[in-house]
């Protein structure tokens, strides 16, 4: 008897999720609709960030993908090479950290950010360490 009710169970559990869905005829909502995955190259993100004129600050907050470069920190590092329309040393990082990100089926996703400041050039006596800035991965999420 407890033999047949687990096998009546295990049918009951592989045909339930193939007759519950959609009806024929009809397409997904919104909500059940496959995430979409977007990626913006770092280099498009600054671009884009500091193209706008009407902010008061300099510094600029970006969202970047997850990385062992950023756990190990990047905070004051400068652009190694040309980058985004700014010469080599013009940019630098100036913090880095986690914020409440986009809302995704009810749960909040939180995304990794750096702060990026220009800087009109490498200063002596500043402490700054070279990185390529191209290799900071774009976020990806819904």
């Amino acid at each position: 008897m407890n033999q047949t009710r687990r096998s009546l169970l295990s049918i009951i559990g592989v045909a339930l999720p193939i007759g519950i869905g959609n009806r024929e005829g009809t397409s997904p909502t919104p909500a059940e609709a496959a995430p979409v995955l977007r990626f913006r190259s770092f280099e498009e993100a600054v671009r884009a960030a500091f193209s706008w004129r009407g902010q008061s600050s300099s510094c600029r907050r970006i969202e970047i993908g997850h990385s062992e470069q950023i756990r190990a920190g990047v905070q004051g590092c400068h652009n190694d090479r040309p980058f985004a329309g700014f010469p080599a040393g013009h940019l630098r990082i100036v913090r880095t950290g986690s914020e409440p990100g986009p809302i995704d089926r009810g749960v909040r996703l939180y995304v990794s950010t750096v702060d990026v400041a220009p800087t009109g050039g490498l200063k002596p006596g500043v402490a700054s360490r070279p990185l390529d800035f191209a290799s900071l991965p774009p976020p990806s999420f819904s």
